[in-house]
């Protein structure tokens, strides 16, 4: 530990032992942030969803090690985040003997024991304050680079043509091999937009939707962890369009103007009055951008992509004919059956959809934020609820809980803590990324 004396600041730094090794904050931070791309619905999960849980468990082992130097400090909301979703796994897994669904029964157990194990090791990591600050920073740098990089595929195409710069391939999702694009751009197909074709950025996805839900998600994510700087917004905007993702575009404009108009803040007063009443004008807007938007609305998809429409569309009418006709759910046989939440409620049953909205949505309620602190958590938890209601699978997509847990841990970080410089980027960098005021860490002793 630290020791401070009158006057004259001395520094001892705690010493690792065999017993006690002294662990950065780095180390499981880092760990699970890896996962991203391993497990679903990573791009490369569907073949490396077992390495991806070994990460989060090695993440995991890690934190525990670090709890000698440094104390934990845990947040119930996650821990009723883990018992809602290890509930809702452990009823698809006995919905599926019960309908006899045999071919399913080991991938169900399966995606139990990544999800839930994946989970339980991210609950253990985030318990530790500079492990989750880490985490998210990590997640947010991780996605502008991205976003970034898609920035610089585009305007090579502009110059050269479409599909120029092809570096190599990778797996992606179900899809087979796909190309990646100078410097770095993964990308399953190309669009275009005003007449000139552009990548659709997958990114860290196994599909753009994900990738999409990603930075809608790292946009509020990004001002729990202290990165306030409009190059961030600029950088998490350009992956979003990047992805040409109807469904991430639509939830983000809604989700963004709850969020700015209709956000509690205290107090009855004329000006707030007229600030929700000037929300609700919003949201009427954003639906209408949502929905008429160019490249991104459904408009545009309609015409573009109409079989996914459609294909969506069937899905989740059988899920709405489900809740009358068979609400403990069956076989899904439509097409993209479960695509959704709704549609689950076909193939898994309502339950696991009531238990899966639970699990992101009741721990809101047993934050415990810091005074003063604005919270995130709750744009996080909605941007993740509305693209699971509307357009992705919430079975097996294990690491969009994570990110969940990520957002419920930051929102109770103290405002020197969200704000304090970190140690692996430079004090310049950060500055550019948004974190300008210098914090007294509470235990300067305790390892980084």
């Amino acid at each position: 530990m630290t020791t401070f004396t009158p006057g004259r600041a001395t520094a001892r730094r705690a010493r690792g032992t065999a017993t006690t090794p002294r662990v950065p904050a780095a180390v499981p931070a880092g760990l699970l942030l890896v996962s991203v791309v391993l497990l679903r619905p990573g791009t490369l999960g569907e073949y490396t969803a077992l390495v991806g849980c070994g990460l989060a468990l090695a993440a995991g082992v890690a934190a525990m090690l670090r709890r000698e130097l440094a104390p934990p400090r845990p947040v119930r909301a996650i821990s009723a985040l883990l018992a809602l979703m290890a509930l809702a796994y452990l009823w698809m897994v006995l919905h599926g003997v019960w309908v006899d669904d045999l071919d399913r029964i080991r991938s169900l157990f399966q995606d139990f024991v990544l999800t839930i194990g994946s989970l339980t090791a991210a609950v253990l990591v985030l318990a530790d304050p500079r492990a989750r600050l880490a985490l998210g920073r990590g997640f947010v740098v991780l996605l502008c680079v991205i976003g970034a990089m898609w920035v610089v595929t585009a305007l090579y195409w502009s110059v050269t043509y479409a599909g120029a710069g092809q570096v190599m391939t990778i797996p992606v999702g179900t899809v087979g091999p796909q190309p990646v694009y100078f410097p770095f751009t993964v990308s399953y197909s190309t669009s275009e937009v005003f007449g000139t074709g552009v990548p659709r950025l997958t990114g860290i996805g196994r599909e753009s939707g994900w990738m999409a839900m990603y930075c809608a998600a790292g946009w509020f994510v990004a001002d729990a962890v202290g990165y306030r700087s409009w190059v961030v917004k600029a950088l998490l905007l350009a992956g979003l369009v990047g992805t040409l993702s109807t469904a991430g575009f639509g939830v983000f404009v809604v989700v963004l103007a709850l969020d700015v108009f209709l956000r509690p803040r205290g107090g009855i007063r004329l000006s707030g009055m007229v600030r929700q009443l000037g929300g609700l004008i919003a949201i009427g807007v954003a639906g209408w951008v949502a929905f008429y938007a160019p490249v991104l609305g459904v408009a545009a998809k309609q015409t573009s992509n109409e079989t996914s429409l459609d294909e969506r569309s069937d899905a989740t009418a059988a899920g709405v004919r489900a809740l009358t006709q068979s609400p403990w759910g069956g076989h899904g046989t439509e097409k993209q059956a479960g695509i959704n939440l709704v549609s689950d409620i076909a193939v898994n049953g309502l339950p696991f959809v009531l238990l899966v909205s639970a699990a992101l949505l009741v721990p809101l309620l047993l934050l415990r934020r810091p005074a003063g602190t604005r919270g995130r958590a709750a744009p996080v938890a909605l941007v993740v609820f509305a693209t699971l209601l509307t357009s992705q699978p919430a079975a097996a997509s294990t690491w969009v809980f994570i990110l969940v847990a990520l957002a419920l841990a930051c929102d109770e970080l103290t405002e020197a803590e969200r704000t304090a410089p970190g140690s692996l980027l430079p004090r310049r960098l950060q500055g550019v990324l948004g974190v300008r005021e210098p914090a007294i860490p509470s235990n300067p002793g305790e390892p980084s």
